[in-house]
């Protein structure tokens, strides 16, 4: 049921060309084949060695993005003779790669591929097609792969447990073709063509359907991932009517649409997504390589942007068309359609909060150095706003030793040198060995650290 009540319209405006990257960084590119056309990619990690794994026109290539800025493709794995299709998707589990097409032919089917061969080259060991021999995406959690999108259209699901000669536990048909899913906790939540559905996979053998959102007329639910909290799901709408939608699932018996538009001003159609922390990462076809802030999910922020094809548009549906945010190295790769991989470092911007923290904490007091100290020690301080500062070195007793500032400063890092020997208490004479107080104030912040007198 839906519950307009809740419903928060957020629509939020970016340009889609951008003159420079927004918070994130190119790291490297690769055109392997710049005659054919490329689909989805997964990263795969091995030791020290990081690999991207992208869907090309009649294959799938496998390239060693451990330098970012030098990506080697290391091998190339065919896939069905007729026609050389470039739809692909392909998900890692163990060292194993899972590739499904939608191509027809010879070799069509699930192709494993065995990646323990890496960094020399990898091995296609075998292809499932016992159950189907076309598919359009797969998911693989906890030892089990959900393939959907074949030509009976619901959903496969194949135990692992022989990596290499997956066994079919269950085939699921109540949501019709199901285009894409996610898996989490023994539940799939399905993109259905017309409805987000959520399936009960507890029993491997007798999966059930739980609940499904309303149909949203002039959509299509074409992929989605849940927050790391897993409460809410984010789901594209590849029709480029609202793009993103944000759905509520803490009462798992409704889809709440609690977000119910977020949209590029570009008329750029979305496609994939993928969540990490508080960062939605997105494949946004035209707009390219797109981060949403979702700290709070109620209200999705704009957060970094590097389209992978600015020279302007090549048609409608292309562009990025995936996104992989889970490299080890924090490294993220992207697949665009005509252009191919790129590897980008995305650096989040700061949210308020994390604003307000920085404000604070760019009044700081540094520990003197060296320290212990004899005679002379350093310290450095910085002040975020000009006003009038005061350093003040007490003992231990809160006698007041010696005032080193005491005057109006600009904002900016400070040092100053502090001596034993200097200090009313002392007379000229020296300070005894003890225990120091150095307290800084400024615009009514106050800090301070102890310091260590050893003679």
């Amino acid at each position: 049921m839906l519950k307009l009540a809740n419903i928060c319209i957020v629509i939020f405006i970016f340009t889609a060309i951008q003159a420079s990257p927004q918070n994130v960084d190119l790291l490297g590119s690769l055109n392997p084949y710049p005659n054919l056309d490329y689909s989805d990619i997964w990263g795969y990690a091995a030791g020290e060695k990081e690999y991207a794994l992208m869907g090309v026109t009649g294959g799938t290539s496998i390239t060693d993005v451990t330098d970012p800025a030098t990506p080697v493709e290391v091998d190339f794995v065919p896939g069905p003779l007729a026609p050389p299709y470039e739809w692909r998707d392909i998900k890692t589990y163990m060292h194993y790669a899972y590739i499904v097409t939608e191509g027809t032919g010879a070799g069509s089917g699930m192709q494993i591929v065995d990646l323990s061969y890496l960094p020399d080259s990898v091995s296609l060991i075998n292809t499932y097609d016992n159950t189907f021999s076309s598919a359009h995406n797969i998911y693989i959690a906890d030892g089990f792969a959900y393939v959907v999108g074949t030509s009976l259209g619901g959903m496969h699901i194949l135990d692992l447990g022989l990596p290499i000669n997956p066994i079919e536990t269950a085939y699921y048909a109540a949501s019709g073709y199901i285009h894409d899913v996610y898996v989490w906790n023994d539940t799939a939540y399905a993109s259905s063509n017309n409805t987000y559905d959520m399936i009960d996979v507890t029993n491997k053998n007798n999966p059930q359907l739980i609940s499904s959102s309303s149909n949203i007329p002039g959509t299509y639910a074409h992929s989605g991932w849940l927050t790391e909290d897993k409460r809410y799901f984010i789901a594209c709408e590849e029709f480029n009517v609202r793009d993103i939608l944000v759905f509520d699932l803490v009462d798992r018996s409704t889809w709440d649409l609690v977000v119910s538009e977020w949209q590029s001003s570009s008329n750029s159609p979305v496609h994939n997504i993928f969540v990490l922390g508080d960062y939605a990462h997105i494949s946004y076809y035209e707009d390219g390589y797109v981060v949403l802030d979702i700290s709070n999910p109620l209200d999705p922020q704009f957060a970094g942007q590097y389209d992978t094809h600015p020279g302007g548009s090549f048609g409608i549906y292309t562009g990025a068309w995936g996104v992989y945010p889970y490299l080890p190295s924090g490294n993220i790769i992207i697949s665009d359609m005509v252009t191919g991989l790129y590897v980008v470092d995305f650096d989040p911007p700061l949210t308020s909060a994390e604003n307000q923290s920085e404000q604070i904490n760019s009044f700081q007091l540094e520990q003197n150095y060296p320290n212990p100290f004899n005679p002379t020690t350093t310290i450095k301080f910085r002040i975020a706003d000009f006003g009038f500062v005061n350093l003040t070195i007490y003992d231990v007793l809160g006698n007041e030793v010696t005032t080193l500032i005491n005057r109006e400063l600009s904002a900016g890092n400070y040092e100053v040198e502090f001596s034993s020997t200097r200090g009313s208490a002392s007379g000229g004479i020296g300070l005894p060995s003890g225990i120091y107080i150095a307290q800084l104030r400024a615009n009514n912040q106050v800090k301070t650290i102890k310091m260590s007198l050893v003679k």
